[in-house]
């Protein structure tokens, strides 16, 4: 039996594909489109991670999505208790427009409504942990900011069972959004709450607590829920709402992005962080008492907060705690595929697989290494050991980048997609930081340990291989590794053995040769605000631009980067690269912001071999040495990209949005898309400002009944399929 599971648009969209109970690839689109979190609606992944593996599309037996819009009205009946009138209309109307785009998408990329299957989201979750794990009986505890009508849910499961819900809370109840909201007034963005969760070490929580328990109530069995009496019909607990509304009229402006960061910051990260760890550490609680079970699984957004993971295991509620790598919506892709795989198979015995490693993305490009070496101007050399040779080089005090075999999931570098450092090399820390992740200083990076020392260093014993769970070191050695140690003496320590990862442990024990540590300073290969590096140019490209001293890929090494000339290889350059080589029509809107940044990248950069600009209406005229056509309106437009056999639109939104938001897939700018496709324009591609590049046509009609005569973008994906 082939599942897919699916997380096909929106933010940290992601395919996994379970073949007989066993994953084959979890492929995060984000490592492709190089957009942090992958917001997007283009699948072109799947298909090429099909390909790669030899599984034609036709031969999929379900797809399953980890949301069910069999849960809308519910969703519906919720909002109803706290919005009326117009506010409820749009709640209404956008709830019954975001919940089944999640299939129409997949119906558009050929699966037919046959073959997909609902799974609720908090399940999604709670299975991505349960049946990765090796036990007979967990309790879950599942927490985000939302899922079709669940913020929360909390189960027992069992191999015989199977997943049995305790309770959930529904919306707007929700501890990710209240975070999200503490982190969005800090100053940060979507994705950034790990941000929040370190800077809370430096605060004091008692100062704001009471202020914000008024916000979020906790029960003492951990159910919590917001102020009620917020909302006047119109309050929806957003996080814009509740930033503006409560968080700026109790504790003053929210923070610029790169203004100063004051006591009151800190104190309010503080607040936030002790609440999300009382909800967390109680709720855990209620589970130990309605369960009886040994072990714990958490998963969800909120698993990442490794703080509260790493209180709940110093408790000591339940003999062992785990935290799977890829706990975010990301990680729900590969929980409804797992779910599925249990509820439909009944030709044989269920095979229960257990996650012994996180290697499950893509393969490293070793076989373009030499040539992307040549593109950077770097020379490389093999290694006969590039374990010791690696060793050798951390010893020295080194900063060494290390890419092997298949990438980790997650957002954490577990020794194949890393940056290693000698965490007693003096000043090591603010070296990376400074000079290679262009990030605050305040931030701890984390250690891997060899899993025979971890007691030598940690107060724990019990393996603790994701680096999802902090624990606190000890005292003898918080001075001498105050470079993997935050202000507060703990670390998220990621343990390694051989079963684990044979390479990356031979690593460390040869660094323990030479230094008598069984430990290495490891933060993941990627600059600030960019995924994990996907592929060797990517790694070569940032050891060429930043402090990094050496680079091993595979059996390559790389340490003399004087002759490098590498420029910033952002998204749009990226995506760009998969547009057909053929001449280029770029079509500048009004409120395309990005239009000289992408005439930049697909004119002067050559990216496509000849291009001519079409400016519309009154917006300023890109620099560009070609052609540039001004057009005041659509007529002339339409009559223009007639000559072009391939359009490029600049788009003002993502193209997720133009899926997911009823307003923009109505949008001018939507319309004239279309127009221009039912013109003839059939090779017609949108850009967007976060760099993505998408075929216009498989998000233009989604929502509509598909047009003939125009081929979708994955047809030739379809094709041996239908000529079996």
């Amino acid at each position: 039996m082939i599942v897919l599971g699916a997380k096909a648009g929106e933010h940290d969209a992601c395919f996994a594909l379970v073949k007989d109970g066993e994953p084959l690839f979890v492929y995060e689109q984000e490592r492709f489109n190089r957009v942090k979190h992958g917001m997007s609606s283009d699948v072109s992944v799947l298909f090429e991670g099909l390909a790669e593996h030899g599984i034609a599309p036709g031969d999929i037996d379900l797809v399953a999505t980890c949301g069910d819009h069999a849960l809308v009205p519910e969703r519906l009946r919720q909002a109803g208790e706290y919005l009326t009138g117009a506010a409820l209309e749009k709640a209404t109307e956008n709830v019954k427009w975001r919940h089944p785009t999640f299939h129409r998408i997949l119906a558009a990329a050929g699966f037919g409504e046959e073959r997909v299957v609902d799974v609720r989201h908090h399940v999604s979750h709670v299975a991505s942990v349960f049946h990765a794990s090796p036990f007979d009986d967990s309790a879950v505890l599942s927490l985000d900011c939302s899922g079709e009508a669940d913020t929360a849910m909390l189960a027992h499961c069992t191999r015989r069972d199977g997943i049995r819900i305790l309770e959930t809370i529904g919306l707007p109840h929700s501890l990710g959004r209240f975070y999200e909201a503490v982190t969005n007034w800090l100053g940060w963005g979507f994705g950034e709450e790990g941000k929040t969760m370190a800077l809370a070490a430096y605060g004091d929580p008692k100062r704001y607590a009471a202020d914000l328990s008024g916000l979020l109530r906790i029960g003492g069995d951990g159910l919590f829920e917001f102020d009620t009496g917020l909302t006047d019909g119109t309050f929806s607990y957003s996080t814009k709402e509740l930033v503006a509304q409560v968080f700026e009229e109790r504790f003053g402006p929210r923070r610029e992005r790169d203004g100063a960061l004051e006591q009151h910051h800190k104190d309010v990260a503080a607040a936030g962080q002790y609440l999300c760890e009382q909800v967390m550490l109680r709720l855990a609680t209620t589970l130990k008492k309605r369960t009886g079970s040994n072990a714990l699984l958490v998963a969800g957004g909120v698993a990442l907060n490794s703080v509260g993971n790493g209180l709940i295991r110093r408790e000591g509620i339940f003999q062992r705690i785990t935290v799977y790598p890829q706990v975010t919506d990301a990680g729900a892709a590969l929980g409804a595929a797992l779910h599925t795989y249990h509820q439909r198979e009944r030709s044989g015995p269920r095979r229960h697989w257990e996650m012994k490693h996180p290697f499950l993305g893509r393969e490293i490009d070793l076989d373009r290494v030499e040539e992307a070496a040549a593109a950077a101007g770097v020379e490389g050399v093999r290694c006969d050991d590039p374990a010791t040779f690696a060793a050798e080089r951390l010893a020295a005090g080194q900063i060494v980048g290390w890419i092997q075999g298949r990438s980790e999931i997650g957002p954490r570098a577990l020794g194949n997609r890393s940056i290693l450092g000698n965490p007693a090399t003096p000043g090591i820390k603010t070296r990376i930081n400074a000079e290679v992740k262009h990030r605050e200083n305040w931030r701890p990076f984390a250690p891997s340990v060899l899993e025979e020392d971890l007691s030598t260093y940690f107060e724990a014993s019990e393996p603790l291989p994701y680096m999802t769970v902090v624990a606190p070191l000890r005292e003898e050695w918080r001075e001498k590794l105050d470079s993997i140690s935050h202000v507060d003496g703990t670390a998220r320590v990621g343990t390694v053995s051989e079963s684990f990862n044979p390479l990356f442990t031979r690593l460390i024990r040869e660094f323990k040769q030479r230094t008598g540590m069984g430990m290495v300073l490891n933060t993941s290969f990627n600059d600030k605000g960019e995924p994990i590096v996907q592929t060797c140019e990517q790694a070569l490209r940032l050891f060429a631009s930043s402090g990094m001293d050496v680079l091993v890929i595979g059996d390559r090494v790389f340490e003399d980067k004087s002759g490098a000339h590498v420029g910033g290889l952002d998204p749009l350059r990226i995506n760009c690269r998969g547009l057909p080589d053929r001449p280029t029509l770029l079509v500048a809107l009004q409120d395309a912001d990005h239009a000289q940044r992408a005439v930049d990248v697909l004119g002067r950069e050559q990216v496509v071999s000849t291009s001519a600009v079409c400016v519309v209406g009154e917006r300023d005229t890109p620099r560009f040495a070609g052609e540039v056509v001004r057009v005041d309106g659509q007529d002339r437009l339409f009559e223009t990209a007639r000559k072009w056999p391939q359009v490029v639109v600049l788009v003002p939104w993502s193209a997720d949005k133009f899926v997911f938001d009823p307003a923009v897939y109505h949008s001018e700018t939507a319309e004239t898309s279309r127009r221009l496709i039912e013109a003839g324009t059939h090779d017609l591609y949108w850009a967007d400002p976060s760099g993505q590049v998408v075929p216009a046509r498989d998000v233009l009609y989604v929502h509509h009944a598909q047009p003939s005569g125009v081929p979708a973008a994955y047809a030739r994906y379809w094709e041996p399929a239908a000529r079996k």
